[in-house]
């Protein structure tokens, strides 16, 4: 018959220290998952509100430059010099997350602002027609909507489906 270990033994009282040390380093593990999950929630509200910063304000800032661009695309006549600056305001623009609106055949009323509604004979209805003025995205979000000219509905679907409105 063996002896039950004595509570003076060497490695009786070098398992419970294990023991121990094993509690306390699950413990602190635990501990230390939960601040990173904190610290990560902490950063993901920090880029959300940087966001929502520079939407506030850098949005009206580059509405105002795109208003200025607009302005001297219209006395670009063949301009080298006012070309080169509409040039270099939209390389300003496109550094800062600012991009065109991409190209579309069908209007799209989440980025499209219809302008006029134009007879087209052989294009479906709602077909962009022309692009009156460009539109533009900062990041994901609209910055502003591009103006279009779109197709018109033709008599016969004229009853099945309301026309298109024009925005002026």
């Amino acid at each position: 018959m063996s002896a039950a270990p004595d509570a003076g033994d060497p490695l009786t009282a070098l398992a419970g220290e294990i023991a121990q040390l094993r509690d306390l380093f699950q413990r602190r593990l635990l501990e230390d998952k939960a601040k990173n999950r904190a610290l990560d929630d902490l950063h993901e509200q920090l880029a959300l509100a940087r966001g929502g910063l520079a939407e506030q304000l850098l949005a009206p800032l580059f509405r105002e430059l795109l208003r200025l661009v607009d302005r001297v695309t219209a006395l670009n006549d063949d301009d080298a010099v006012l070309g080169s600056i509409v040039g270099e305001l939209h390389e300003l623009l496109e550094r800062r997350g600012v991009r065109r609106v991409p190209a579309t055949a069908d209007f799209d009323p989440e980025v499209h602002e219809a302008v006029a509604v134009a007879e087209a004979s052989g294009r479906s209805p709602g077909t962009v027609l022309q692009v009156v003025r460009h539109g533009y995205l900062m990041g994901e979000r609209l910055l502003r909507p591009e103006q279009v000219v779109v197709a018109a509905r033709s008599a016969r679907s004229e009853s099945a489906v309301p026309p298109i409105e024009r925005f002026e």
